[in-house]
């Protein structure tokens, strides 16, 4: 039996963690009113060492009303005696995608094959049992976000391996299209994030009755530490790392395509400011590029006043612009 699961570009792809649920919501073309509706807040962690030091903000990036999620782990898989090739396989042919992690050294499309042990989350998105192989989806040894396939034998090594390493991710979650779900663009939460995003609002307390609030920089009162980092790195006191700029780009990429989504929707009102989102999501992008040349040549391009400046820039006219847009969208 072969099963290849379909997989979309996904409209935001820094992590996996939300990459994955949005590869695959996105297969559904109307899903995309839910996405722009949300994927709107910002968080920094200040927290050294911390493994995702800024990233979208969301209370769960597994919930959406256009998947269907089962939540396992692998004390759970254990414990069930459950064959974890076996299970995967069952799990694809029922149109199910696999988010689990596997150790690095046994992934044939990962950059710690056969080098170095370490967990690194993947998609199982297709399996053939003729030919004893998965097909897996996420970033690859190149940078690339694609389908790789991996053996029956190489996902078994790659799971049991985890059991000796450390291992903070230990899920295994099933997520399935929902094609029937209906949520048209949300006006009023979209306003709402504009705000808290302005007034950088703590988010997570809105979720505090789940889990303790996260102490982090939200919204717009990001771009301080985001600031301070790249003086840092600019004055070569701190490594490179490129998801601070990738995802200042993502989050502009969605403001455009959410603006211009709201100007179709009201009859062109948010013309005018989907320019202005272009316009912003330019600057991120020439700012993420200029960070890879200049890792790729060793550090020897300039980057250092201007582009913190830029950053100036960039906040002023995305208040403005969320400004602009919490008025007019007024009392929707």
């Amino acid at each position: 039996m072969r099963t290849q699961l379909p997989v979309s570009e996904p409209l935001a792809g820094g992590y996996h963690f939300y990459a994955f649920p949005l590869a695959i919501a996105g297969t559904v073309g109307r899903a995309k009113d839910w996405i722009l509706s949300n994927y709107i807040h910002l968080a920094h962690d200040a927290t050294p060492g911390t493994s995702v030091p800024f990233c979208f903000y969301l209370y769960d990036y597994a919930i959406s009303p256009w998947l269907d999620v089962i939540r396992n782990t692998r004390a759970w898989l254990g414990e069930s005696g459950a064959d974890p090739v076996a299970f995967c396989r069952a799990a694809v042919h029922a149109g199910y995608y696999v988010y689990l992690n596997l150790d690095d050294y046994f992934i044939p499309s990962r950059p710690g094959h056969q080098v170095r042990h370490g967990s690194h989350d993947l998609l199982i998105c297709g399996a053939d049992d003729d030919r004893s192989l998965f097909t897996s989806f996420g970033y690859t040894k190149d940078d690339v976000m694609r389908r790789s396939d991996l053996t029956f034998e190489e996902f078994g090594q790659g799971y049991r391996s985890l059991d000796a390493l450390p291992n903070d991710c230990p899920q295994v979650y099933l997520y399935r299209p929902r094609p029937d779900a209906e949520y048209p663009f949300n006006f009023r939460l979209v306003r709402r994030s504009f705000e808290d995003y302005l007034d950088g609002a703590n988010v997570s307390e809105q979720f505090d009755m789940f889990r303790e609030p996260w102490d982090r920089s939200y919204g717009i009162d990001c771009y301080p530490p985001l600031q301070r980092y790249l003086t840092d790195y600019a004055e070569g006191n701190t490594e490179g790392d490129i998801r601070y700029l990738h995802i200042l780009w993502e989050h502009k990429r969605l403001m455009t395509l959410r603006t211009e989504r709201m100007a179709e929707l009201l009859d062109g009102d948010f013309t005018a400011l989907a320019d202005e989102a272009r316009g912003l999501e330019k600057q991120a992008l020439r700012l993420r590029n200029k960070m890879f040349f200049r890792e790729a040549t060793g550090r020897a391009s300039e980057f250092g006043g201007a582009e913190i400046e830029q950053l100036d820039h960039m906040r002023s006219t995305e208040q403005r612009l969320l400004e602009k847009a919490v008025a007019r969208l007024g009392g929707r």
